[in-house]
């Protein structure tokens, strides 16, 4: 699914889609096109968008960080108490890795810097929904050095089960997520393609009962 692309997706099968940015911001970030493929509700600040959820919640949420700038922590924490089954995703102008990392510890499932091409939000949203975590590979990296001061609970019984039944192949692509390579950079190291690198993450995640890749990159760097 394109964002360029003319095609409009049925109604009856579009996502709920909550788009919470200000004037300023639509105009920065061009992102008008999402109704062709998301039933989308568009507020124009915190407070517009605190009285849509209280009438129905949506799948996800996209943010400006131009209406949480002042207060990130209740904004967030606000959005998540009064929508909990909502995703939330995060625009914004190359926030710092630090800053990322603070809004996924929030509850956010992603940032995305609007320098991005455009059709990497639709990609973005889409992972969101499946329950993915949308953020570039360098944070993913940062979240996993400063978690590494973290002292986290021996493994239990089932995954160290889960963990044995992984071929090595499994294991291998599991540690490299880990180290935060992409699905094309593991392909690559592993001199197979990234079909097969997404079968192999699709069987570890379901073994391990992981449901993302952040996840599974936390877990296995425990193991290092």
């Amino acid at each position: 699914m394109i964002l360029n692309d003319e095609r409009e997706v049925p109604v009856s099968l579009k996502k709920t889609v909550y788009i919470a940015i200000s004037t300023e911001g639509m105009a920065d970030a061009n992102i008008k096109d999402l109704s062709k493929h998301y039933n989308a509700k568009y507020c124009q600040s915190i407070t517009d968008l605190m009285v849509a959820i209280d009438k129905a919640q949506p799948d996800l949420i996209l943010c400006h960080e131009d209406l949480i700038e002042d207060k990130p922590i209740s904004s967030i924490t606000l959005i998540k108490s009064a929508s909990p089954t909502s995703r939330i995703l995060v625009i914004g102008h190359g926030r710092a890795i630090t800053g990322q990392i603070a809004l996924l510890k929030l509850g956010a499932r992603g940032y995305f810097d609007q320098q991005l091409p455009l059709q990497k939000l639709d990609f973005a949203i889409e992972g969101i929904l499946h329950g993915e975590v949308w953020i570039e590979r360098h944070v993913i990296s940062g979240l996993i050095d400063e978690l590494n001061q973290v002292v986290v609970p021996a493994m239990t019984e089932q995954q160290h089960m889960a963990l044995a039944s992984l071929t090595p192949k499994e294991h291998e692509v599991a540690t490299l997520v880990s180290h935060g390579a992409t699905n094309k950079m593991i392909a690559n190291q592993m001199v197979i393609s990234e079909r097969t690198v997404k079968a192999h993450l699709t069987t570890v995640f379901h073994k391990m009962t992981i449901s993302d890749r952040l996840s599974l990159a936390i877990f296995f760097r425990d193991l290092r």
